[in-house]
């Protein structure tokens, strides 16, 4: 396992990573604190996604104000989590574009409140806040936009990764990628939804992108270095998951069991449990199949501070 530099942190705000091309970066990247993006055109703008709850969602769009006093023309929502598309409807004016998948999904509605409190207890209040706001513009596999300084290319793996409506951000010009959840830089990838062997895939497509920058939808602003590293943690998670069920051991036994090497310093460790038991679905030919994300939470639980890392092994 490749040795490496985990950050210790990262701070929430704006940078512009290329002329007139923004990633708004949450501190923390944890559970529903995700990254945006802005990419400042003629005329007006477009955001790359909403963020979660209004506390986010708020600053966000005082630090676009900041920097532009163009209107966001089109909000481009990378999948359907709430952490992504929460804020939708406080991008009043701007249409919301997507792939075609991410729309069936968010129309379905955001999960439980009280389910959503368990998961995230700190944003309990805003949740019940939250409606949707569909994307009117959708898309398969492929789109681009021209803001008449940029061009735009939307691209969509087309089998589910982490989630089934993925799609990533590139501009080519510029050598930037938003890459939506396909990227998490030393935050521990969740798989819930997602297909491990086909996340891998998606990976190793985005690291065939000229991008000189990548914005991760979770952690600090990287290369593809720091996606690699997230593409190995899914093979190294996946293959040793694939030897334990082989075995008939039970998925949380198989998640403790499993050594992380420097990928127990990255946050959100013991999301562990989840990316073995989404492999599990995948092994079985399950992954239609939803996971028991109340059984899934109970594990979390019980994982979480069970494991210890260091920030250079």
């Amino acid at each position: 396992m490749p040795r490496h530099d985990v950050p210790g942190d990262w701070k929430t705000g704006m940078v512009e990573v290329a002329p007139k091309v923004f990633a708004y970066v949450q501190a923390t990247g944890e559970t529903g604190i995700s990254n945006s993006g802005l990419i400042v055109g003629h005329d007006a703008a477009v955001a790359v996604d909403a963020l979660m709850v209004p506390s986010m969602t708020r600053p966000l769009l005082a630090a676009i104000r900041k920097v532009t006093r163009k209107p966001v023309g089109h909000l481009i929502n990378t999948h359907h989590h709430l952490d992504h598309t929460g804020g939708n409807r406080l991008f009043r004016g701007a249409t919301i574009v997507a792939t075609e998948r991410c729309r069936r999904l968010l129309a379905a509605g955001f999960p439980p409140v009280p389910l959503l409190q368990r998961f995230m207890p700190r944003f309990a209040r805003e949740f019940p806040l939250l409606k949707v706001a569909l994307p009117v513009v959708t898309f398969e596999d492929r789109m681009v936009l021209r803001d008449g300084f940029h061009e735009i290319h939307l691209w969509h793996p087309g089998a589910p990764a982490h989630t089934a409506g993925d799609a990533a951000v590139f501009l080519p010009r510029e050598r930037v990628l938003f890459a939506g959840d396909i990227a998490f830089h030393y935050v521990t990838p969740l798989a819930f939804q997602g297909h491990v062997g086909n996340w891998i895939k998606a990976a190793d497509r985005l690291l065939g992108y000229e991008a000189d920058v990548i914005v991760p939808g979770h952690g600090p602003i990287g290369t593809r270095t720091d996606l690699k590293r997230m593409r190995d943690y899914l093979a190294l998670v996946r293959r040793q998951a694939r030897k334990r069920f082989d075995a008939g051991m039970p998925e949380e036994a198989a998640a403790r069991d499993i050594k992380l090497g420097v990928y127990a310093a990255w946050r959100e460790a013991e999301r562990i449990l989840p990316n073995v038991m989404r492999c599990y679905q995948e092994f079985r030919a399950e992954t239609h199949l939803d996971l028991d994300v109340a059984r899934m939470i109970e594990g979390m639980e019980r994982l979480r501070g069970a494991r210890s890392g260091h920030a250079c092994v």
